[in-house]
């Protein structure tokens, strides 16, 4: 069962925003905290989650910075709380302090370099790690594919072992389930839909497939090695004799390494103008919104609706 309570997945993010919208009811809104908060884009992002009654907004960096960051960006900050930090990572250090004190449901980076945003986050004494490995997921959707579709990893791990794709793959699916899907089915994909030893890829694909029958990945169904198509497109997997229940229905794709889901994430963003995406860090104990600089307005709002579903979820299962 999922934590959401719900069997059928969500198809949109538009049905992401209204579980959103749903847990803020019952629960009061998520506060979101935004380390390094001078970024006019990450503000503007915020404001129009809070006018869509989202989120309710800590700032956190220095008040001369954000204030004029807030007027360049036209955006009204006088009713939000800001905590005052001067430097971007003493702001990725504090905002990680609040949320080890409840001041804040999850997080967003502002100003800051992800690698001081990670520093913070995964430090042995101060942060905020939760399992073995934090990894990033992503989401998109497209009026042709007409569902949403998630993938890992494009974001964090540069060249996971065996054993990393596994917590990728745990990671993720815990995830997925906050975000309402009950049993994902996992694609672990490559060049091919065969086991080839010269591409070591689809060696372990398969062996994550066994580790999943074995019973050390749960939650899910994992199959592979597929190549994209057949594990994206029914059709595809007919045409090329795929057999498996996850063949053209994969609910997550796991890329073998962060360049080959990095570039197909981004190209899915720069190719196409009627994609929509999202991407959150995981596998701390609150999501944390990374965006890209390069990030639309509409991503960054759809990050904060993927955050706000896993954080209420998160405070529901404590």
């Amino acid at each position: 069962m999922s934590d959401t309570n719900t069997v059928r997945p969500p198809a949109s993010f538009d049905e992401l925003k209204e579980r959103a919208l749903e847990w803020g009811r019952r629960h009061g809104k998520a506060r979101l905290g935004l380390a390094a908060a001078w970024d006019q884009v990450a503000l503007k992002a915020m404001a129009n989650a809070r006018e869509l009654e989202l989120v309710e907004p800590v700032l956190v960096g220095d008040r001369g910075l954000i204030d004029g960051a807030a007027s360049s960006a036209g955006v009204d900050i006088s009713g939000w709380e800001l905590v005052h930090v001067e430097g971007d990572v003493a702001s990725a250090r504090k905002a990680v302090e609040l949320v080890r004190a409840g001041g804040v449901d999850f997080l967003m980076k502002g100003k800051v370099n992800t690698a001081d945003v990670m520093r913070a986050a995964l430090d042995k004494e101060t942060g905020i790690r939760a399992g073995k490995l934090m990894s990033h997921i992503a989401i998109m959707w497209t009026p042709t594919f007409g569902r949403l579709l998630c993938m890992s990893d494009g974001g964090i791990v540069p060249s996971p072992t065996l054993e990393q794709k596994a917590d990728i793959i745990r990671n993720a699916v815990d995830a997925m389930h906050k975000l309402g899907w009950e049993l994902p089915k996992v694609a672990v994909v490559g060049a091919l839909e065969k086991v080839n030893p010269a591409l070591p890829h689809t060696v372990d694909a398969a062996e994550l497939a066994k580790m999943n029958q074995r019973g050390e990945i749960t939650g899910c169904i994992v199959d592979g090695p597929f190549g994209f198509d057949n594990a994206v497109s029914v059709v595809a997997a007919e045409r090329k004799g795929v057999k498996s229940p996850i063949a053209g229905k994969a609910d997550l794709v796991i890329f073998g390494d962060i360049d080959v889901g990095n570039v197909f994430f981004k190209a899915m963003n720069f190719m196409t103008d009627v994609a929509q995406t999202a991407g959150v860090l995981i596998g701390a104990k609150v999501p944390i919104v990374m965006p890209s600089r390069a990030d639309d307005p509409d991503t960054k709002r759809n990050s904060i609706v993927v955050g706000t579903v896993i954080a209420h979820a998160q405070k529901e299962r404590e």
